[in-house]
This record gives structure tokens, C-alpha cells and sequence, in this order.
């Protein structure tokens, strides 16, 4: 019975180490990446704990002294590069003289999605992302229920930019934005279009994949409508009978 709890804990523990392992090594690789993107590096201390499976892992800035949390318990790949890509994004809105709580909040996801999945493809988000408004949420984030659906719209629209472009041209529209002072003129300035019409350019070819399904429900209503329309026509509207209906009704009340 001892040995059967011996290689348990030694099991377990190995599981926790290589947990830990992984993210070390994972956060590592991302902060070069990050230091030769931004050509500086930033100093920041990092908790690695167990968690119990439902906390969530988070970049505290705190007046430029930076804490990552993350947890072993709810650990995915990508999320290490995710919350160090807030703190270099955090450092360099500083050097430029910019408080980070001027940049709408979806802007700091987007920046911080598009360099989690810089190197991979993300699963496609469920459909109703692409009717999502992330762009409503400047200062706070969406309710819990809603919070899927909203990494989703966004990690999707990050990967339809960096399909076309580079990441530095996301950091470009921050640039642009100190001197433009507006998201819709930094966006023209860096990519040649509106943010409205590149949201609308990466809805049309996220619903791509969904057209023959959305064609088929609008004939299949076409035609539902076409069958009703032409049950009602077999009963044909006869004017005379209507008008001596309304002369017997006017005989009536005189």
C-alpha cells in the first residue's frame, strides 16, 4: 500500500513539475520574441501556482512593476505568451506616453490574442462571434456568459489582420493613434482601411465557411413563403360580393 501512495505522489508531483515546466519554458521563449519585436525587454516577476481549476490567469500592472499569475490547474499552451504579451504591450504604451487606460480595452486583447496565436491557427469560434461587438467593450470586460464569445470575435479578428499583415503593424496603430489621436484614422493610416470596414471585411470571410448553410435556410424560407403565398391565391377575392355585403350592412342601419 505504501509503494501504491509512494509512486502516486511521485506521479503527481511530476505532473505538477512538468505543468510548471512547460510554462517556464513557454514564457521564456515568448519574452525573446517579444524583447526582438519591441527591441527592449521588460522586467516582471512571475507566480506559478496550483490553483484549483476555475482561477484565471492575469498581467497586473501596477504603476510599471508587472505580476503574471498563472495556474498549473487550468493551464492551456498559449496562455504564458498571452499575459506576457499584455506586459511588453503595458511597457511600450509607457515609453510612448501613453496611460494603458487610454487604449480601448479590446485593443489591449487583440494584441495580447494575435501574439498568443502568432505561430498557430485557433479553432473557429462559434457563429454568433461574428455578430459579437467587441468593440463595445472600451473599458470593461463583457459579462461572464458572454466572455467566450468575445476572446473568440477578437482572437479571430487578430488572426484575419496578421493573415495580411505583421504584428508590428499592430503596434504601428498605437503609434498612430498618439499622433491621429482616433482608432478609425490610426486603423486608414496603417492598413488603408476603416476599423468599420475591416471588421466587416473579416465577418464576410469568417461567415465564408457558413454560405451554403445560410443559403439554404433562405430558400428554404423562399420557398415556404412562395407555397404559402400560392395556398392563399386558390382563394380568389371576389370584389362584387364584398360590395353587395357592404350595401346590405348600409340598408341595415338605415
Amino acid at each position: 500500500m505504501k509503494s501504491i501512495f509512494l509512486i502516486l505522489a511521485i506521479t503527481l508531483a511530476a505532473v505538477s513539475g512538468f505543468g510548471q515546466l512547460e510554462i517556464r519554458n513557454e514564457i521564456e521563449e515568448a519574452n525573446a520574441e517579444l524583447s526582438m519585436i519591441y527591441n527592449f525587454s521588460v522586467k516582471y516577476s512571475l507566480s506559478i501556482l496550483k490553483g484549483e481549476g476555475h482561477e484565471q490567469p492575469a498581467a497586473i500592472d501596477n504603476n510599471g512593476i508587472y505580476q503574471i499569475f498563472l495556474y498549473t490547474s487550468s493551464y492551456r499552451s498559449g496562455v504564458a505568451r498571452h499575459e506576457l504579451a499584455h506586459v511588453y504591450f503595458f511597457e511600450y504604451l509607457r515609453s510612448e506616453g501613453l496611460n494603458p487606460d487610454e487604449i480601448p480595452l479590446w485593443y489591449h486583447e487583440l494584441i495580447a490574442e494575435g501574439f498568443q496565436n502568432l505561430h498557430t491557427r485557433t479553432n473557429r469560434p462559434e457563429l454568433r462571434a461574428a455578430f459579437f461587438d467587441f468593440t463595445a467593450f472600451d473599458k470593461r470586460y463583457p459579462q461572464k456568459a458572454d466572455q467566450g464569445v468575445f476572446y473568440g470575435a477578437v482572437s479571430s479578428f487578430a488572426g484575419y489582420i496578421l493573415e495580411r499583415y505583421t504584428y508590428r503593424d499592430l503596434i504601428r496603430v498605437i503609434d498612430e493613434i498618439s499622433d491621429e489621436g482616433d482608432i478609425n484614422s490610426a486603423f486608414n493610416k496603417v492598413f488603408g482601411s476603416s476599423l468599420g470596414s475591416m471588421i466587416t471585411s473579416w465577418r464576410l470571410v469568417f461567415l465564408l465557411p457558413y454560405s451554403p448553410f445560410l443559403i439554404g435556410v433562405v430558400l428554404f424560407l423562399y420557398l415556404l413563403i412562395g407555397r404559402r403565398d400560392k395556398y392563399w391565391r386558390k382563394f380568389q377575392l371576389d370584389l362584387r360580393s364584398l360590395e353587395e355585403d357592404k350595401e346590405t350592412k348600409e340598408q341595415g342601419i338605415q
